[in-house]
């Protein structure tokens, strides 16, 4: 009989119907099932996961990123629902970049911001992007050609990352420490631009010292080469005839830059250059 009705009902209130007492009542009562399977309430599923989680966070911050990465993978196999899954991420990236693996770090961190943009700490995973960059500008030591003399690669990268970082968090905490990563970058850029253009200049190549020196002052103003770049255009001008462009450079630096050594070079040269 009792068959014989559910024949008539449509299918989904057939299965319904056909559902066990155990489960309806798991239905309106929060029960949950994890990734193996086994039933877990939500109380038990996020106060393990943070169990585990703290557990691995004491690990980290001894500085023990052997024993809290593994610690973190499992949280983000176990735990995927949680909150503490994407701190782990975070915290994965973070040993990387104790362990001074920059590329893996960079990887890491940007899989975590394409995957959770609206994650509260993206502008931390952002700003450790930038940072990571920054540390792979070449160390200036003892046999090693000086920095500016290098490939700028890392530099340029650097720059573009941490520029980008303050222009999307201008509010953040992290942006006192990027402003003087920031000058750092423009000031190996600039000093890279003045030995390219003195590095032509001895060749007589005064098309590509002038290019030099513009790019110096037109893409990295806040390098404090700038007076240095003004004098030695204002020379390489004077010295090829362009009197306007000349006075130009120099009453640029006395301008912008009064207090600087070069200002009274400039206003020597000025003179001798006459109204």
């Amino acid at each position: 009989m009792q068959g014989r009705a559910l024949r008539y009902l449509d299918g989904p209130m057939r299965r319904l119907l056909t559902i066990p007492l155990l489960s309806l009542l798991c239905l309106g009562a929060t029960c949950e099932t994890n990734t193996s399977g086994e039933g877990r309430s939500a109380l038990s599923y996020g106060r393990d996961a943070r169990g585990a989680y703290e557990a691995a966070l004491l690990e980290f911050r001894d500085d023990d990123c052997l024993a809290a990465e593994p610690m973190f993978s499992a949280i983000r196999r176990d735990f995927p629902y949680s909150r503490f899954a994407a701190l782990s991420e975070l915290r994965l990236a973070d040993c990387k970049m104790k362990a001074k693996e920059w590329a893996e770090a960079i990887a890491a961190y940007r899989q975590f911001v394409r995957f959770r943009p609206s994650h509260p700490e993206i502008a931390y995973a952002r700003f450790r992007i930038a940072e990571a960059h920054f540390e792979q500008i070449p160390d200036e030591w003892l046999l090693s050609p000086p920095t500016h003399e290098r490939d700028q690669g890392p530099t340029l990268e650097a720059l573009r990352q941490l520029r980008r970082f303050v222009l999307d968090f201008p509010e953040d905490d992290r942006v006192a420490e990027a402003q003087p990563m920031i000058v750092k970058c423009l000031r190996f850029l600039a000093q890279h631009e003045l030995y390219a253009a003195r590095f032509y200049l001895r060749r007589d190549a005064y098309g590509a010292v002038i290019l030099r020196l513009r790019t110096l002052l037109g893409s990295y103003d806040g390098s404090g080469l700038e007076a240095e770049a003004l004098l030695l255009l204002g020379d390489v001008h004077r010295q090829t005839g362009e009197v306007a462009e000349a006075r130009q450079a120099y009453e640029e630096l006395v301008t912008r830059f009064p207090e600087a050594e070069e200002a009274g070079d400039a206003r020597t040269r000025l003179a001798e250059l006459g109204s």
